[in-house]
């Protein structure tokens, strides 16, 4: 998930609490309707659990435009086809640096970088040098003879990133490294000037410690800055038989993730999640045409949805019936109690309606429907089509603490329970929206209820 900024909440449907967060291990049995039995025998956590594990393990981090995105994508392509599914590869471009750091003084040791907005590139094979100290790269003077054709080693302050580059290049260095003058790492932007060569930040410790380092002796890194320019978004589609004009039901998750990080929650979770929805519902009778949507590029601004609802029709924009999103929905972070549908607009909309039925004939915890538009939903909801993104959260809305982090693995974030949770609310509403007759929303244990009086149709708008 692209990183979030402050959820505001519009609308907290609290359902009567039949069970207890961790007793979902099990698919639920207690279902009110014959129809979520379909789904609800079927979905099942530790299934799924395989497919987070090879995208998570067996590939890894899973950057936009890198060979381990592509790697995923195939491996989402052929799991579809598998099921039998008409499935196409949509590839687009982007615009993704990926950076890498090597010291040969730490060589079992992985540094994190960002790459300076404006840097020049390398290519795949990247560059190598030795480091020089330029201290503060404030003045030509700080830039001595020797650091031509080597790495200009530099710290944050004094003077603009901009300004540090430019020194660096008119010294004839091949690169410049820079830490940070403050715990953490940065994320550098050179403004209107464009560096000829790449331009890499590290944290204040780490820069110390390869300080440390070149007082000892010299030290030889290596550098990569390649930018990456395609990446792909999978689709498998399942049409109905012999309905003309039929709405069309879009269940999306990105496959992609944050340099450095597994990704196993954000977002094997829901990818397997969608893989395992496909499975299940392959075969049950449908009016409404479904397209399964593994999105690339979410991480660097959504890239692959933008592109994908950019280039639907008229027609099929006036038959879009709704989008069920998921990302993060496994954490096993204990806060993270509540499972949420952010909505673009924050109000509720069909998704939401068929998600707190569902809730209400699970007897499910509690499910709050939230405002944001840091994941895939965003591009459907800005075009009128109902969606909703399904997250777990804490009760202020923040997220668990591995996010985007190395530590986002099964071992310390996958909660088999919470997937099994947010897999049988999303599913039988799923089905719900998707089966053949499907009753208006009128019909159902949140109408009885008497919590809205609003009526949403499941099918096309008049």
């Amino acid at each position: 998930m692209v990183r979030k900024g402050f959820r505001v909440f519009s609308l907290v449907l609290v359902f009567v609490m039949i069970f207890t967060m961790t007793s979902f291990a099990a698919p639920n049995a207690n279902a009110s309707t014959a129809f979520d039995q379909k789904v609800l025998a079927r979905v099942d956590a530790r299934k799924t659990l395989e497919h987070i594990r090879y995208l998570s393990e067996t590939i890894g981090p899973r950057v936009a435009g890198t060979q381990q995105e592509r790697e995923a994508a195939g491996y989402i392509q052929k799991q579809f086809e598998k099921l039998g599914y008409d499935v196409k590869v949509q590839t687009f471009g982007i615009e993704n640096v990926v950076s890498e750091l090597v010291v040969d003084v730490f060589k079992d040791r992985m540094f994190r970088v960002n790459t300076a907005t404006g840097s020049g590139y390398t290519d795949v094979d990247g560059i190598t040098g030795v480091l020089v100290d330029c201290g503060l790269g404030a003045s030509s003077s700080d830039f001595p003879d020797a650091v031509k054709g080597k790495i200009a080693f530099v710290q944050r302050g004094a003077v603009s990133f901009a300004i540090k580059a430019e020194n660096a290049v008119n010294a004839g260095a091949i690169g410049v490294l820079m830490y940070n003058n403050a715990p953490g790492g940065l994320n550098p932007t050179l403004g209107d000037y464009a560096s000829p060569i790449p331009y890499l930040s590290i944290s204040l410790s780490d820069g110390l410690d390869i300080l440390g380092e070149m007082e000892n002796d010299d030290v030889r890194v290596g550098i990569k800055a390649e930018l990456m320019t395609k990446s792909q978004n999978v689709i498998a589609t399942r049409k109905p038989n012999k309905v003309d004009n039929a709405g069309i039901i879009y269940i999306t998750a990105h496959y992609d993730s944050v340099p450095y990080a597994p990704g196993a929650n954000d977002n094997a979770s829901g990818t397997a999640m969608m893989l395992e929805f496909a499975k299940i519902l392959k075969a049950y009778p449908i009016d409404k045409e479904i397209r399964f949507i593994a999105c690339g590029a979410e991480e660097i601004g959504l890239e692959g949805s933008y592109y994908y609802v950019g280039n639907l029709s008229q027609n099929e924009l006036d038959r879009s019936v709704g989008n069920f999103n998921m990302d993060m929905i496994a954490t096993s972070y204990g806060p993270c109690n509540i499972l949420y549908a952010d909505t673009t607009d924050g109000k509720s909309n069909l998704v939401t309606e068929a998600a707190a039925a569902s809730g209400i004939r699970l007897g499910n915890n509690i499910l709050e429907v939230g405002r944001g538009s840091s994941s895939d939903h965003a591009p459907f909801g800005e075009k009128g089509i109902p969606a909703a993104c399904f997250i777990w959260g804490d009760e202020n809305g923040n997220l668990e603490p591995w996010y985007h982090q190395p530590e986002d693995t099964i071992k310390i974030n996958i909660s088999l329970d919470r997937l099994q949770q947010a897999g049988e609310m999303i599913g039988a509403a799923l089905y719900d929206v998707i089966r053949v007759k499907t009753p208006n929303l009128q019909n159902s244990a949140i109408r009885r209820a008497g919590q809205d009086n609003n009526i949403y149709s499941f099918g096309i708008a008049e």
